[in-house]
């Protein structure tokens, strides 16, 4: 599929169709005349030959007659509309009919016509923008690719099949993880399947394909098969009107190819009289008609790329009705439809998802995770390359899991370290999953990553690793802190070098203006970074009673007992694993600059040796592997106990002096005296 030229008809379409109608008119015009080519391509042809004159009522017809046949993106819209000229002129010429034919198309074509609404309302995002409901799902839909349809499917609905004892599905099980175990005995006619935001259907397209391959090994014709999928096999909701039309047409082109004329069991939650906001995140007795009865149902397996909103970006009304129905899970939509789709699924269920994996680490997600790894079992995890998915904004992971606890192992795939593009990171699944060794697949227990503080998805520590966090963690031993806010830097911080030394305590004075901070700052260890200082006149009078135009305090002047106190500390925001350098009693210390104290000068070095050593750089990144250590994820870092032994501390202070030595050899450092080469 070439999705640069898609994408380009697509936004070139809007353009030319938004100029002469509506966005109404003009995205059900352009969304019915992709349909006519994914069903009748050979209709395009004669309609290309005809007149212009002719085309209008032609083309009007041919829509009202394959309504009757796919529904869905023909009917949504409401019935007939008048077609514009340049959609049967321009936009018919350029119509790329030979990327037409593809089950997914209409998914595509939807996400690239809407992409840019779609993405003015990522730019409210990013400005801290609430969306109203009508805004989160095209704000949020990003169309799931075929290949991690598939990874979802196979190691769900496949893998049910499996276990209880069903045929080899040839060509469906390319993508399963780690081993499955076989018993029992199941007709396909028992398993349902469900996508709880089903979009443009490519979930429930992927999952017919198994779920025919299933009948065929039963001795099922195609067209009855097709016809008991969606009786009894398929179910779909979706809050978007729209896309949902499409995964209808979608799906009925589907079943109409295997000989059967069967309608979907895809629904969205318009109509009724009671007004819906949360889509499959309410009770059945909250919705009316198919989304009531789908939503009345326990299925055997859930597989969806949910929405992702975080909680901030959510209206009031959304927000309050998950926080009091999951009030421990509203950090972020996506988390909220995992819970939600457990309560879907029965206990012995499979549930996959496509999420964001901030959910492995973050603090906010400890108890999804401890639900996920302590009342679940994982079975799959594969966590992608930061930035391989071009169609997101965050970094993601796919994982599958059984719906009650196991003390079976979970299977990961660390994409992270490997660059490429989604194709390459398929590639990767594919080896990882068939390949007898593997140097970026991991097994491990869900038990062992309970006994990690905070419980985060760290599965590729070793069981040397995990037995690390039995010992005390830092912040038991030693005191940790985050410093001081001054509510606006701009204002309070300088340079050393912008201000007159006159007014500056380079060495702890009292009487100055300007006094040393600790601010963070680049990746370096031992010592440096020193360049900042901060307005602390009269023991920092103005940043204390800095507050708003409300009488609020804006400045957190936090922890200022260990200010000029000797520290190790570490930047805040990281690309790389945790770095410690030393301070001495001259510097105060903002929230950048997290630091740690100890009781000597002894322990200060012994102590700052072991933050910088390789092996507290690799449980840091299983405390948190993110670009953003905080003072609660190394106080979280196991450490022994200090023996009093003095060689270590020397070692550390040779360090902290060669250090000091390259940073003063430049005019950066206010004890710089001269370049070490003149």
């Amino acid at each position: 599929m070439n999705h640069a030229q898609l994408k380009k008809f697509a936004v070139r379409s809007r353009e030319k169709l938004i100029a002469v109608t509506d966005e109404r008119t003009a995205y059900t015009s352009f969304m019915r005349l992709c349909a006519v080519a994914f069903v009748r391509p050979q209709y395009m042809i004669q309609l290309r030959n005809m007149s212009a004159e002719e085309r209008q009522s032609a083309f009007a017809e041919k829509c009202r007659e394959l309504d009757g046949r796919y529904g869905g993106v023909f009917n949504t819209g409401g019935g007939d509309v008048e077609y514009p000229e340049v959609l049967l002129g321009d936009i018919l010429a350029d119509l790329p009919l030979s990327e037409m034919d593809r089950d997914d198309i209409l998914g595509w074509m939807h996400q690239y016509f809407n992409e840019p609404y779609r993405s003015s309302l990522t730019v409210g995002l990013k400005k801290s923008k609430r969306l109203y409901s009508d805004d989160i799902a095209p704000a949020t839909q990003v169309f799931t690719p075929d290949w991690i349809a598939e990874y979802l499917v196979e190691n769900t609905l496949v893998r049910k099949w499996y276990e209880c004892g069903g045929a080899k599905l040839n060509g469906r099980d390319s993508y399963i993880l780690g081993e499955v175990q076989r018993s029992g005995h199941i007709s396909p006619e028992d398993i349902t399947f469900l996508d709880p935001c089903a979009g443009s259907g490519n979930m429930l397209l992927c999952a017919f394909d198994v779920f025919i391959e299933m009948y065929r090994a039963c001795g099922y014709s195609d067209n009855i098969a097709a016809d008991m999928i969606l009786r009894k096999n398929l179910f779909g909701l979706e809050m978007d009107e729209r896309v949902c039309g499409a995964a209808v047409t979608a799906l009925r082109k589907k079943v109409a190819d295997h000989g059967s004329d069967a309608q979907p069991q895809v629904f969205n939650f318009s109509g009724g009289n009671i007004e819906n906001f949360a889509g499959s995140l309410s009770d059945a007795e909250e919705c009316t008609g198919g989304a009531k009865a789908v939503l009345s149902g326990k299925y055997d397996v859930v597989a969806t790329n949910p929405p992702y909103l975080g909680h901030s970006a959510m209206d009031s009304r959304l927000l309050g009705y998950i926080k009091k129905k999951y009030p421990e899970h509203y950090s972020d939509l996506f988390i909220t439809f995992v819970v939600r789709s457990c309560e879907l699924v029965k206990a012995d269920g499979k549930l996959g998802f496509l999420t964001p994996y901030t959910w492995l680490f973050i603090n906010s997600c400890e108890p999804f995770r401890r639900l996920i790894l302590g009342e679940k079992c994982p079975e799959t995890l594969v966590q992608l390359e930061y930035s391989a998915f071009d169609e997101a904004v965050v970094p993601l992971c796919m994982f599958t899991f059984a719906n009650s606890p196991s003390a079976s192992e979970c299977t990961f795939l660390r994409l992270t370290e490997h660059e490429g593009e989604m194709d390459v990171q398929r590639r990767m699944i594919l080896e990882g999953a068939s390949a007898d060794s593997c140097g970026y697949r991991f097994r491990m227990k869900a038990a062992d990553m309970l006994k990690i503080p905070s419980a985060p998805v760290a599965y590729w520590l070793s069981e040397n690793a995990v037995k690390c966090f039995d010992m005390p963690a830092l912040g038991d031993r030693y005191d940790v802190r985050e410093g001081l806010i001054t509510g606006d830097n701009d204002r309070f911080l300088r340079r050393w070098f912008e201000v007159c030394a006159d007014k500056t305590a380079f060495r702890r004075t009292a009487g100055k203006k300007w006094y040393l901070l600790n601010k963070g700052g680049d990746m370096r260890r031992w010592y440096g970074n020193r360049e900042y200082v901060i307005d602390w006149e009269n023991d920092g009078r103005r940043i204390r009673d800095f507050r708003d135009d409300n009488g609020s305090l804006r400045s957190r002047p936090q922890n200022l007992e260990y200010c000029f106190r000797r520290s190790v500390s570490w930047s805040a925001l990281t690309s790389s694993s945790i770095t410690v350098r030393y301070y001495d009693e001259n510097f105060m210390f903002n929230v950048a600059g997290s630091c740690a104290f100890a009781d000597d000068d002894g322990q200060l070095m012994w102590l700052l040796a072991l933050l910088n050593s390789k092996v507290i750089a690799m449980l840091s990144q299983a405390v948190n592997p993110t670009m953003n250590m905080n003072p609660g994820d190394t106080a979280r870092l196991p450490v022994p106990e200090y023996s009093g032994e003095t060689r270590i501390g020397e070692l550390a202070e040779e360090c902290v002096e060669l250090c000091r030595q390259d940073w003063d050899s430049f005019e950066t450092s206010f004890d710089f005296k001269r370049h070490p080469l003149i």
